[in-house]
């Protein structure tokens, strides 16, 4: 979207630096996600799975509360939460898939399609017309995403890095959607924080258990490490890491947010060579950089720095 569109449809500008380290907190925490599939060993389905339905259980408790305290969940906002969390049931499956294929780094780069995705669908529906700076972005953004992928040379050491990188753009497509999705259900019911997203991880879970069933992928024989690996990936990739950016983006100017969230991939590669052993090509890390530069730009990173120069 536009700069003067986010300045004027978005919240004031946040003094306090409580929400922009909630919202730091919540994009390392997704981009740690995909190392907590890696090291738990599970199937793309279990995991997806796994993610959602334990974190419908920590989410409950807190769901709950909330209920109580504003009254009914708005059905309006029911359904925008659960079709947009359908959406993401299939995107974590394979996002999940793309990170045994291609590896946590380039998996969790290529799903930065959505900010090409949010604001189109913004666009489509809203009819609010991005600007020209995100328009121009676009082809620049799709070289990057197919650097990243291996194009012109993958990470020797990944299982099957084209269909990963195909399955990363996918998931990025359908993250978009959820995103969008839950843009929507808090303008329609803004007191709630933690409904949205259990609704749509509830929807997520079913889409996941389809997957599942229909692929026959579901293996619970993780072993105790595991399962160990599985309940980290719920709390801290799905429940927490939603409920931060829930509670701390409408606190934070979005282009303060979109550069923030760069964490998230930034934080996969730097994991996924530290840690997954995963060693990238010349040409993934130069398509890494240049997602990463044109999200941020796309995301009003060069206009926060502005605003910021000039208090």
């Amino acid at each position: 979207m536009s700069s003067q569109e986010t300045q004027a449809g978005g919240p004031p500008p946040a003094r306090k630096a409580l929400p922009v380290l909630g919202i730091i907190m919540a994009a390392v925490l997704l981009g740690s996600a995909g190392l907590f599939v890696i090291l738990a060993e599970a199937t793309a389905p279990t995991a997806a799975f796994l993610r959602c339905w334990i974190a419908v259980v920590v989410l409950a408790p807190l769901a709950v509360l909330e209920l109580r305290r504003h009254g009914r969940f708005p059905p309006k906002a029911i359904i925008i939460a659960a079709v947009s969390g359908a959406a993401l049931g299939i995107d974590y499956v394979l996002w999940a898939q793309s990170v045994l294929d291609a590896g946590l780094g380039v998996s969790t780069v290529l799903i930065s399609v959505q900010v090409i995705v949010f604001p189109a669908l913004v666009w489509i529906f809203g009819g609010n017309r991005p600007g020209w700076l995100f328009i121009g972005c676009v082809p620049i953004m799709i070289i990057g995403m197919l650097l990243t992928g291996g194009v012109f040379g993958a990470d020797e050491t990944a299982a099957n890095p084209t269909r990963g990188a195909i399955f990363g753009v996918l998931s990025g497509v359908l993250y978009g959607v959820y995103i969008f999705g839950i843009h929507h259900s808090r303008k329609v019911a803004g007191d709630f924080v933690v409904a949205p997203v259990q609704v749509g991880t509830i929807a997520a879970g079913v889409m996941t258990a389809v997957a599942g069933l229909t692929l026959g992928g579901l293996d619970f024989d993780l072993g105790w490490a595991g399962w160990g690996w599985m309940i980290a990936l719920a709390v801290c990739g799905q429940a927490l890491s939603w409920v931060l950016l829930s509670i701390s983006s409408p606190l934070v100017p979005v282009p303060t947010t979109a550069a923030l969230m760069l964490l998230q991939p930034l934080s996969a590669v730097v994991l996924g060579s530290l840690i997954a052993g995963e060693r990238l090509q010349a040409g993934q890390w130069v398509g890494a950089v240049l997602v990463a530069l044109i999200v941020w730009v796309v995301g009003g990173g060069p206009e926060a720095l502005k605003r910021r120069g000039k208090r």
